[in-house]
């Protein structure tokens, strides 16, 4: 009680548990669902293998990172391709064809973060799958991908980024066309051939700084166009949801938020969905140590701590 209770006062209603999925009819069917894992999992394991194929040990070891970092990238590329090649076995003819990809990875330190930002977004995105599979064996394959995902993402943000392990004590589950919004921007060309997935689009949303502090501003790039209209930023952490108003294109940072977050623009105080979700996703960061205190590591002072 407390807890909502300071967020009421601060920053707006709260949202829990399975309420963070609720309001999205999308028409999915078990194969397309299948055909939608396997086309994000064809997007990390391109973002994967063009890393590994850009930036060789010496790389690594020149942005400050050990050889084992780059070792264990590849293992992370053995297990997209064998996620990839289940799924592609599974679906026989109806399997979608990779895309081509454009991934704005410059050097290792950004393509590190772009690693971890994809692999917690393909967490995300494999246990909220398992609310709308229809009771097939694909629950089994989504959650057991979801588990090894967020294995991934927990070793790049503590072994590699020196940040916390974990986020808390619940992933955050995201509905098809919410985890698609953060992914699909990679996405160049598709194959005519590829079939077509009951995504909703979204325009793009930036919200900076992507290390922002608790109680502190935001600033929400996006163009509202229903004049007058109030917009909140909603905060998906775990299975808890929290809103700001958003005022001028600037928004308060709620407390209690840890780790890897996600953002969006909703116009109601109400978890995200097709009824009032208006932006797609951004991820915002809240690194915390081991006495769980909120800190900003700078990425150039990060990827060299012992």
């Amino acid at each position: 009680m407390f807890r909502k209770a300071v967020l009421l006062a601060f920053v707006g209603a709260v949202a829990t548990s399975a309420q963070v999925l609720f309001g999205w009819n999308e028409p999915w069917t078990d194969t397309s669902l299948a055909q939608y894992l396997l086309t994000i999992q064809q997007v990390e394991s391109a973002l994967i293998t063009q890393g590994l194929n850009q930036f060789a040990d010496s790389d690594f070891t020149d942005a400050g990172y050990p050889i084992w970092v780059r070792n264990r990238i590849q293992q992370i590329a053995d297990h997209e391709a064998a996620h990839i090649a289940d799924l592609t076995r599974a679906l026989g003819d109806d399997a979608p064809a990779p895309c081509t990809y454009n991934f704005p990875i410059t050097d290792v330190a950004s393509f590190i973060d772009l690693a971890q930002q994809v692999t917690t977004t393909e967490a995300s995105a494999g246990i909220g799958a398992i609310g709308f599979i229809n009771g097939t064996d694909l629950q089994i394959y989504a959650g057991s991908i979801a588990a090894a995902e967020s294995r991934h993402a927990a070793w790049i943000t503590s072994a590699v980024e020196k940040r916390q392990p974990w986020d808390g004590p619940w992933e955050t589950p995201l509905a098809p066309s919410e985890a698609y919004s953060l992914l699909n921007g990679y996405i160049a060309d598709c194959p005519d051939t590829n079939p077509d997935l009951p995504f909703h689009t979204y325009p793009a949303l930036t919200v900076y700084p992507a290390y922002p502090t608790a109680s502190g501003t935001v600033y929400v790039s996006l163009t509202l166009k229903a004049a007058g209209a109030t917009f909140y930023l909603a905060w998906l952490d775990g299975l808890t949801v929290q809103y700001s108003p958003i005022t001028s294109g600037q928004a308060t940072v709620p407390v209690g938020l840890n780790g890897t977050v996600y953002a969006a623009v909703v116009s109601s105080e109400q978890p995200p969905s097709e009824a009032n979700l208006v932006s797609g996703l951004a991820i915002v960061q809240f690194p915390f140590d081991s006495w769980s205190n909120d800190t900003t590591i700078p990425t150039d002072v990060s990827k060299k701590t012992a």
